[in-house]
């Protein structure tokens, strides 16, 4: 069925081959240029909202990876990369005024001068000269149907315009309030009900940010950018569950409480300055410390007997230093070369202290790698070659050699070192000038988390995962071939076969430590740890579609439709079958439909969401997650108070549930004894949004 409603999706993109007027939008080879006049029935307030309207686009944020080779968005502002990792390229576009905004460029294949970094397509922001000042400010109240509670978000932000030097200042202050509501029952091996439950999780997270930034131009056409950002975030999470017998009587009240608090400040500094008129350089420095501490309590009331109270204390310390060097050689009209090298130091310093009490007092709880430090020091060499081989053919290749040593101090000792080789090559053919193709092969080699080297307990789901210290990446090629249509510059059909293999697949794997070596024999006992579970293979199929409807009579209306089908297999390290990779959903569906009334002032919109099931596998359970029905949202907007857009949305309004199965059994999976079943519902509850914005 859902191959089915994939395919029909696909036809119908296939199936419109509109060529709607723009007349604000013009094509140049690779280039699309979108005029702000393009944008006006969209009514736009920040680069933001002009960017969520070009059509077959979509923002990515990069890889949230250490260092900064990875971590670049298929965004540009002016023709850079934006540096900052703690922020996304959406908030750095909210703070941009439409104003500011000269023409948004869609780059469907590498140009020389852009920063295309491996990427397919990227979006560039040309910023108008002289914008003077200009300011926005949006001011959104959230309503929460699970909790009943009201929570705010204001964004502000000001730009100067100085000649050459640009200066945008902001901040934001923005809570959430999100409920969980769950109903869950157990059974036995043999399907008899145990008990059931009804469990309710009311959360507060309270976040002020800070931001700002300076971009000045020299008269030698060098150009120096700065960034500051940072935030507090404090949150309050209280968790309660009522179980009760098959007869309805109560049998224990578990509450479990969270106070946490996390602090964030990053800078960065970016300078770049052209030699001569073919030779340029780029310097890159990040500097990024976060910190996070919370205090738990986890209360355990029978009905009758005494109960028990656990206490869980954790801090993390995580911080960053980057510097990355690149300089670019365009060599003529038909070839580019850029060599750099990167370093970065990433440290990431992890406590976890439990206590119990019984009712005689607090005892302390031990637990494996719940106290340790990892830092890693990481460089890395580059090179890339661009060949634009005739009109319609470019070739891009590159190749990158990573080293890393990896420490780790406290309760566990270890110090690793890595070297890796990372090729790549991608060939874009301009079969017409509104059809492409896009062959691409690359190595990929994952970076590992440093919170897999430290252990987490999960008391509401009594789980407990301890670090590695012998964790290994996961090496990954991957290929693929995507074939993009586009009708104009409104409607267009990408769709992307994509296949990988993938050596040291990290995932949960069983490990046996020893937990008391006074006894005899010692006691062991079995945990989940993360782990390499050997070789795996992935096959993804993506569709992207931007469809304007006017043909079949809704004028001014778009659809915009993105799916994927996925199949994976890795071999699970408990059962020894074939699997799919552990959150790896099959499918994934997403529509946003869009109409605009131009004279009215007004708009309109739905969205969709909908997704295959998701499992988790660990030595003595298993877990599958299902949607039992889409997430849809509806909104209204209008600008009929000039200047000023107001929204009102209506989220999640089904509202959707989404359905868990957690299988239990005796001993190993691999045994396969069922000792009991619990099934929960849970309830996402639904939500709904007033936003006023506007530009000053």
């Amino acid at each position: 069925m859902r191959l089915k409603l994939f395919a029909a999706t696909a036809a119908l993109c296939i199936a419109m081959p509109l060529h709607a007027a723009a007349q604000e939008a013009s094509q140049d080879g690779a280039v699309l240029t979108y005029a702000p006049g393009y944008f006006d029935a969209y009514s736009p307030v920040t680069a933001l909202d002009m960017i969520a309207q070009v059509p077959g686009f979509s923002i990515d944020n990069g890889a949230q990876v250490r260092g900064l080779a990875d971590t670049f968005a298929n965004v540009l502002i002016d023709g850079e990369r934006q540096s900052t990792k703690s922020e996304s390229i959406q908030q750095i576009l909210q703070r941009i005024p439409v104003a500011s905004v000269e023409r948004v460029e869609l780059i469907r294949q590498v140009v020389a001068g852009v920063d295309m970094r491996g990427q397919t397509r990227v979006i560039n922001v040309v910023l108008a000269e002289d914008a003077g000042v200009s300011s926005t400010l949006e001011v959104s109240a959230d309503y929460w149907v699970g909790s009943g509670l009201i929570t705010p978000e204001v964004i502000a932000s000001t730009s100067w315009d100085m000649g050459n030097t640009r200066l945008t200042v902001g901040g934001e202050f923005t809570q959430n309030g999100a409920p969980l509501l769950r109903d869950e029952y157990l059974q036995d091996g043999a399907g008899a009900l145990i008990e059931t439950r009804s469990e309710r999780t009311s959360r507060l997270s309270t976040s002020p940010r800070f931001n700002a930034s300076l971009t000045t131009r020299f008269d030698d056409e060098s150009r120096l950018s700065l960034s500051l950002n940072g935030g507090v975030t404090d949150g309050v999470e209280r968790d309660r569950s009522l179980a009760a017998l098959p007869g309805g009587a109560l049998d224990r009240v578990e509450l479990y409480t969270t106070d946490s608090h996390g602090t964030s400040l990053e800078g960065t500094a970016t300078y770049e300055r052209p030699f001569t008129e073919s030779l340029s350089g780029q310097l890159v420095f990040l500097n990024r410390d976060d910190t996070y501490s919370s205090d738990d309590a986890f209360t355990f009331t029978p009905a009758t007997g005494s109960g028990s109270t656990s206490y869980y204390a954790s801090t993390v310390d995580d911080g960053e230093r980057a510097l990355r060097g690149t300089l670019t050689w365009e060599v003529n009209d038909h070839h580019s070369l850029e060599i750099g090298a990167e370093t970065a130091l990433n440290y990431l310093e992890s406590g976890l202290e439990i206590m119990e009490d019984t009712g005689t007092g607090p005892v302390a709880v031990p637990l494996p790698v719940a106290n340790t430090r990892v830092e890693e020091q990481r460089s890395e060499l580059f090179v890339s070659h661009v060949w634009q081989a005739s009109e319609a053919v470019t070739v891009e290749s590159g190749f990158r050699l990573e080293h890393s040593t990896i420490e780790q101090t406290g309760d566990a000792q270890r110090s690793r070192s890595f070297d890796y080789p990372k090729p790549s090559i991608t060939l874009t053919w301009d079969q017409t000038a509104e059809t492409q193709w896009t062959v691409s092969l690359e190595r990929e080699v994952s970076q590992l988390s440093f919170g897999q080297f430290a252990s987490e307990v999960s008391p509401t789901e009594s789980q407990v995962v301890i670090g590695n210290p012998e964790l290994v990446p996961s090496k990954v090629w991957r290929g693929s071939v995507a074939w993009e249509r586009r009708w104009g510059p409104e409607a267009s059909l990408t769709i992307t076969l994509t296949h990988e293999r993938a050596e040291d697949v990290n995932d949960l794997r069983p490990v046996t430590v020893v937990v008391d070596s006074t006894t005899t024999p010692v006691t062991t006992a079995t945990f989940d740890a993360p782990g390499n579970i050997g070789n795996g293979q992935r096959t993804y199929l993506f569709v992207e579609a931007a469809i304007p409807l006017d043909r079949i009579g809704l004028s001014g209306a778009r659809l915009d439709v993105s799916g994927m089908l996925r199949d994976s297999q890795v071999t699970d390290p408990t059962t020894g079958e074939t699997r799919r990779y552990m959150g790896n959903e099959d499918w994934r569906l997403s529509m946003d439909f869009r109409q605009n009334f131009t004279e009215q002032k007004l708009a309109w919109g739905w969205g969709y969401y909908n997704q295959g099931n998701e499992d988790a596998f660990r030595y003595d359970q298993s877990m599958v997650w299902t949607y039992g029905s889409p997430q849809v949202d509806a909104w209204i907007e209008t600008t009929a108070i000039d200047g000023m857009t107001l929204r009102l949305t209506w989220g999640d309004f089904l509202p959707s549930v989404r359905e868990r199965e957690r299988t239990f059994y005796t001993g190993s999976r691999a045994d396969n004894i069922v000792s009991g079943r619990e099934f929960q519902q849970q309830d996402l509850g639904g939500y709904i949004i007033a936003t006023a914005r506007r530009t000053f």
